[in-house]
């Protein structure tokens, strides 16, 4: 993140026939745009706004971006996002900002030059101290634009009386591996995670996920992956990991859910007796061959051949022998009593 600066903005913007369509059309749409432009010079994109940053560090709406879009103020970018209109026409880029820093640290390394300010004496002959002597002030441009390497004067002294010259290699190091550490996921990354979540995306666990993100910035370092040393910066690259990791859990094969066991009820077991179906169905081709008459209280001949097939059958089911196939169905008085021997 750039220090103290500006980024340039037309005093006649509110007057302008774009400014004023958007304050009465989409007010809010005028107060994104100028924020991106505030977003793109504090951090030195030369205009280029990524989509995750202008989502979740933004938070444009969707309908304020079309409507930038359709009014021509963004611009689509081949690799995503967008690029403000213009930006390069009006604003420092990158380059020229860090050409002018380089320049002013080379300065201040040299040795300062003799001071070239005059005696009283020498300037003032006659000891008569003229106005401008007493209060000099520098010429001053109402409608000048400032912007990040031309701070204004006030600026200038105090960043000269705080900053020291030289920073050297291993306090840089040692403040990016601190702000490394304390680094946690923001609101904008949970949100984002939520987001798919909820359009049916990979659940992502965001703390295993951060631990893996801080070893890898730990062992490449932010310029490795083109990052300022900004917490929000950190969380717009995360966000990207984000993306990454939902794609992986997605292409990952699910594990197989085995179906739940059906215990289905089985068929009561269907005992044969004398006078089943089943046995009267087989042994009436049969019939004709046997006696039906009873030989006094026991059973007839036909009878006794029909219980004699009736356990075969159950020994053929497995169905142990408990009592005489003479019983018959319960239901069938007849048959019972017949087995009972209380029927002639």
């Amino acid at each position: 993140m750039s220090q103290k600066g500006y980024a340039k903005l037309s005093n006649d913007l509110w007057r302008s026939p774009d400014g004023m369509k958007m304050l009465a059309v989409n007010p809010a749409a005028l107060a994104y745009y100028v924020a991106a432009i505030s977003y793109a010079s504090d951090n030195m994109t030369d205009g280029r706004l990524d989509e995750t940053v202008v989502r979740y560090v933004l938070r444009v709406p969707d309908d304020v971006i079309d409507y930038l879009v359709d009014e021509g103020k963004w611009e689509p970018d081949a690799d995503g996002g967008w690029r403000i209109h213009n930006y390069d026409k009006w604003q420092n880029s990158r380059a020229d900002i860090e050409a002018a820093r380089a320049r002013d640290r080379e300065r201040k390394t040299r040795k300062p030059a003799a001071s070239s300010t005059k005696k009283d004496s020498a300037r003032n002959p006659d000891g008569i101290r003229t106005e401008s002597d007493v209060n000099p002030e520098p010429s001053f441009n109402q409608n000048q634009n400032q912007n990040q390497n031309t701070s204004s004067h006030e600026e200038v002294g105090e960043a000269r009386a705080s900053a020291p010259a030289t920073a050297t290699a291993a306090e840089e190091t040692r403040s990016e591996s601190e702000l490394i550490d304390v680094w946690e996921p923001d609101a904008s990354c949970i949100a984002y995670a939520d987001e798919l979540a909820r359009a049916g995306h990979p659940r992502v666990d965001l703390g295993a996920l951060a631990t893996r993100f801080r070893r890898k910035l730990h062992a490449r370092g932010l310029a490795a992956y083109k990052l300022r040393a900004a917490p929000e910066a950190l969380s717009a690259e995360f966000c990207t990991w984000i993306d990454t990791e939902v794609t992986i859990l997605a292409q990952q094969p699910k594990a197989a859910v085995a179906p739940p066991t059906r215990h289905t009820a089985k068929p009561p077991t269907h005992r044969h007796t004398w006078d089943c179906g089943h046995v009267q169905t087989r042994m009436s081709p049969h019939e004709a061959d046997y006696n039906h008459e009873r030989h006094g209280w026991g059973a007839s001949d036909w009878m006794t051949a029909c219980a004699a097939e009736a356990d075969r059958l159950n020994r053929e089911d497995g169905i142990p022998d408990v009592e005489s196939t003479l019983a018959g169905p319960a239901a069938d008085t007849g048959s019972a009593a017949l087995a009972d021997g209380s029927m002639a």
